[in-house]
């Protein structure tokens, strides 16, 4: 008598396009439930800001489905908690850190600033997205960096290279240290360190975690790096009150 084979089911974790964040080219695209609140965030009128909207991923469970708008000095955050939103407005003075995360098919902007100019805590956003739909992201960093929308870290990075000591110290920090830019024009001194660990699965396996930390002349550059995992944060944010004009499209 043979034995039956087991079959095992593969669940695809992939998102579908259904799921990737979209610019909102119009008032009438924004979802029904966020109407209402983004209409009241917004200063002036529809096309002093740029808009993006995010649905939830049905195969990530920490998923939520949120919106938000920058434009004229400001942001507005709209986030669905059980079919109630919830609505945060903040001028680009009240940004303290930013930070980025990317991790094979997820990627985050989180946006550490005070909800009050004396509070010594610092209040959180999460901006979560498929690495793939950057192009709605990337253009919001800069945004919130004082930077133009179209900004490009490799362009900047050719009047003033790399440090050819970082290639040779690590070339994953040489690579993602492009990100530096958006602070500077010009990488000087840096601290470098790594540290080697055992596999959390595989205990014969080594894995290499690296930190690097970079001083620039509108704040301070850090960066992180283990395995699939890529941290890069914006600190000490200088010009930051400074409200580029948005570019029309």
């Amino acid at each position: 008598m043979q034995k039956k084979k087991t079959e095992e089911i593969v669940v695809d974790k992939r998102p579908t396009m259904a799921e990737w964040p979209v610019r909102i080219w119009a008032m009438e695209e924004i979802p029904e439930i966020f109407d209402l609140e983004a209409r009241k965030s917004m200063k002036g009128t529809f096309n002093q800001y740029h808009m993006v909207y995010s649905p939830i991923r049905r195969t990530a469970p920490d998923s939520f489905e949120y919106m938000f708008g920058y434009g004229e000095g400001e942001i507005f955050y709209l986030k669905n908690e059980k079919n109630k939103v919830r609505r945060i407005v903040l001028k680009c003075s009240q940004i303290e850190e930013i930070y980025t995360q990317r991790e094979l098919l997820n990627a985050k902007i989180i946006v550490k600033y005070k909800a009050d100019l004396q509070d010594r805590e610092l209040e959180t956003l999460e901006f979560p997205y498929i690495p793939s739909v950057y192009y709605l992201y990337d253009p919001f960093l800069n945004w919130m960096l004082g930077l133009d929308q179209e900004f490009v870290p490799a362009l900047a990075e050719q009047a003033h290279p790399r440090p050819e000591k970082l290639y040779k110290e690590s070339p994953v920090m040489y690579n993602y240290v492009l990100a530096a830019y958006r602070l500077g024009d010009c990488i000087g001194d840096y601290k470098y360190t790594s540290e080697q660990h055992r596999h959390k699965w595989m205990p014969w396996k080594k894995v290499l975690e690296e930190w690097l930390e970079v001083p620039m002349s509108r704040g301070t550059f850090t960066l992180h790096s283990l395995e699939y995992l890529t941290e890069c944060g914006y600190l000490e944010l200088r010009n930051k009150n400074v409200a580029v004009q948005l570019k029309k499209q």
